[in-house]
This record gives C-alpha cells, structure tokens and sequence, in this order.
C-alpha cells in the first residue's frame, strides 16, 4: 500500500489516528458545504476522539485491502488538508470493483484539484488492487460532481431510485461507472 504519493501539484496521503486534528479542522471549515450530499453524521462526528476512532478504522480496512483513502494537501503545506478521496467496498472474487467517494474543501471549487486527485488515486487503485471497476452514485442536483466524473471518463449506467439516505430522506443517485482498459486477471 502506497502511504504518500505526489502529482503535479498536490500530495495524497495515508493518514494516521495521530492526524485526527487535521481532519477534523477539514470537516469543521467544510461543514455546511458537504451536508446537502452526505448521509446524516452522527452526534459525535465533530470530535477529536471519533475522527481518531475513524481513520484507525480506515487504516485497519486499507490493511486488508477493502478500502483505500487519500487525503489531499499542497506538498507544502501537509498541515492543511484539501480534499480526501476514498476508493470503498473493495470486492475482488467474481466482481472486481469499489465504490468512488471524494469531497473537497469549498475554497478550491473549480482548481481542478479533484480531478488530479481522483485520476492520481485510481491509477495507484488499479495498479495495486488490480480492480476491473469503480462506481460512483452522484445525486442528480450535484452538478459540479457529475461533471467530475464525466470527464475522468465514466460513463452513465442509469438512475438509482432512493437509493441513500442524505439529511433526512431517501435520494434518487445516478450511478456511473469506470472499467479499467488495462485490467489483467
């Protein structure tokens, strides 16, 4: 597993529980920008101990390779985080895929930052994991994310009716879908 990788512009990073403070500053200042698309967060999301609790967890989940989750910054400013992208519910066997997830902070719209990021993260995702394929549910209104995705080069597979629960009430998601042009079993 590849703990640090840098493009052009940017550093992707493993983190560590010891890095809790960083992620939480990340979703404090983001707050109000990532609610409208995210499920409900527990009471305690907004703390010190369940940020720790949380990339513990993601660590564990990297170890056996069923998640992997970068968190961005400037190479150099590592103390300030960007962005996280998250490749999720790794299944090889018969399906060999994941899920796609990403957020940015709401300062850098538009900087071309997650796209770096996102096409850094699947090349590292393809070359270890060997994955044939990456999905990504997008809500229908989020218009800035589907862009992102169509021009990483996924493609609509169709419409998920309620398919998850985003503050409160189930959301339509359509969902899209990257198939590796390399992949090899």
């Amino acid at each position: 597993m590849q703990m640090t990788f840098n493009t052009e512009r940017l550093a992707l990073n493993i983190l560590h529980p010891n890095d809790a403070e960083k992620v939480l500053a990340f979703y404090e200042e983001n707050k109000e920008h990532f609610e409208p698309w995210e499920p409900e967060r527990d009471m305690n999301f907004y703390t010190l101990p369940y940020q720790r609790l949380s990339l513990s967890i993601e660590y564990n989940l990297m170890q056996q390779s069923k998640l992997l989750r970068y968190w961005v910054s400037h190479p150099d400013n590592p103390d300030i985080l960007i962005g996280s992208i998250n490749f999720y519910n790794i299944v090889k066997g018969s399906y060999f895929t994941c899920q796609l997830g990403y957020k940015f902070d709401h300062r850098y719209n538009g900087s071309g930052y997650a796209f770096e990021s996102v096409k850094a993260g699947m090349d590292i995702l393809f070359e270890e994991q060997k994955l044939h394929r990456i999905e990504a549910n997008i809500m229908p209104s989020n218009l800035r994310s589907i862009h992102l995705i169509q021009k990483l080069g996924f493609f609509y597979e169709g419409l998920s009716k309620s398919n998850i629960k985003i503050n409160h009430g189930w959301e339509d998601h359509i969902r899209y879908a990257y198939i590796n042009p390399n992949f090899e079993e």
